[in-house]
């Protein structure tokens, strides 16, 4: 009963069987029409055999839509299958081993290897960060260059040309952590062609870990909308 009714509320069946009877009606109304030159007998053969065709395709849409909702009764009533019990006796009588022997016999795995930690060395980042700055302000251009990696320090020799060339004057520790491989340094610096505003910027100062310490490997200059790598143009 409750396919029936879920069958008679399908908006498929309604608006099939809405489709089908409006199309009975016209043709049936095109049949009666004076326009159809049909003799009486031939009116009576028409009509009756459209009437057959609509209700066959009357019978056919009803008769799919029960079935799809049956089918969809049948495939939700799941029945409630026997609960499996904890032990079965084996084909030849013989008890099936505990839990606890087949923990004994089982080998153990091996925990997962837990993430690589961030490394813990001295001095950290923050120290090497705060040492570049306080040799920038001191005038220890040995010192800040020792910050760097082996190869930024080739730009000592070789430095960046003068049109290019952003030269740090003054350094001021902005945000730096120990947990952090980046940090913020505020700079004032001379810019190409001797250009200077006496104006502290962000800087994002990136290390990594070489021979054991932490060196500088990445300067990048901060605006609005990101950090933009200018390593091969800052020097101290």
């Amino acid at each position: 009963m409750k396919v029936i009714l879920e069958s008679l509320g399908d908006p498929v069946w309604q608006i099939g069987g809405g489709i089908i009877m409006l199309a009975a009606l016209v043709l049936l109304l095109a049949l009666r029409s004076p326009e159809v030159h049909l003799s009486p007998w031939h009116q009576w053969l028409w009509t009756h055999i459209m009437l057959l065709v609509c209700f066959s395709l009357f019978l056919v849409l009803s008769a799919g839509v029960v079935l799809f909702h049956g089918a969809n009764a049948a495939s939700s009533a799941v029945p409630a299958g026997p609960q499996p019990s904890s032990a079965t006796a084996s084909p030849h009588g013989d008890s099936l081993p505990s839990p606890t022997a087949n923990a004994s016999s089982t080998p153990l795995l091996s925990p997962s290897p837990s993430p690589t930690s961030f490394p813990q060395l001295t001095p950290g980042p923050s120290q090497v960060l705060t040492t570049f700055c306080d040799a920038i302000d001191q005038q220890d251009l040995n010192t800040a260059w020792e910050q760097y990696a082996q190869a930024l320090q080739k730009e000592r020799a070789a430095p960046p040309p003068f049109l290019v060339r952003i030269t740090i004057v003054h350094c001021r520790v902005d945000d730096v952590s120990d947990t952090s491989a980046t940090g913020l340094l505020l700079l004032k610096t001379i810019g190409p062609n001797g250009y200077s505003d006496d104006y502290e910027r962000d800087f994002q100062f990136t290390l990594s870990v070489e021979d054991g310490a932490w060196k500088i490997t990445q300067i990048a200059r901060c605006l609005s909308d990101g950090c933009l790598d200018d390593t091969t143009s800052v020097v101290p």
